[in-house]
């Protein structure tokens, strides 16, 4: 589910900047990695300038949603299960540049001009043209850190700070898909004369 929520928005992204930028090319602008891994912030992989690298930093659980029933009534049986695991996921979008900082700017713009135009992604308001496994919504939000939590973020992540957003992806849910526990509902209670039940 955390790869097609990506997925999903890396799409989105991609289509979002071809028509913006007028481009009429087959080249993978937006691309899923973890910047860490950049050579340019001292890692072993190469990627070309100008391009959005998203990466997925942190997530959360979110909290306030723990509290959903783990059975619910179907067809006359009384089926048991989990809640699913609802999370925020936090995906930085970082512009590599070493020789074209204002094009790097001008992509960061790209990508704040995307989410607010778009405020919620799924498959029936996103055209893709991948099947992925299975259906996804979720609503991104921009995430605005302390110079304190900048230092601690490009700290761990190769200590350069490239133009960057960082996004709260929330309520991305996961379940398991193994057939959850069924049994039929208790109707009746019988006690015995002792008041056992």
């Amino acid at each position: 589910m955390i790869f097609d929520a990506m997925k999903l928005i890396q799409i989105a992204l991609q289509q979002y900047i071809l028509e913006a930028e007028n481009l009429n090319t087959n080249e993978q602008i937006v691309i899923l990695d973890n910047i860490a891994m950049a050579e340019f912030l001292g890692g072993t992989k190469t990627i070309e300038d100008q391009k959005i690298v998203m990466s997925l930093v942190n997530l959360q659980e979110e909290a306030s949603l723990k509290n959903e029933p783990y059975y619910r009534l179907e067809n006359g049986r009384t089926i048991y299960q989990n809640p699913p695991v609802q999370v925020n996921l936090f995906i930085l979008f970082s512009i590599l540049h070493s020789e074209n900082y204002e094009g790097s700017l001008k992509r960061l713009s790209r990508v704040i001009e995307f989410f607010q135009w778009k405020k919620d992604f799924s498959f029936t308001n996103t055209s893709t043209a991948i099947d992925l496994s299975q259906e996804v919504q979720v609503f991104p939000e921009l995430y605005s850190l302390t110079f304190e939590q900048l230092n601690y973020l490009w700290g761990s992540l190769g200590g350069k700070q490239v133009p960057f957003a960082l996004y709260r992806v929330r309520l991305v849910a996961l379940e398991a898909s193994k057939r959850p526990a069924q049994s039929p509902p208790i109707t009746v209670i019988t006690l015995n004369s002792n008041g056992s039940t």
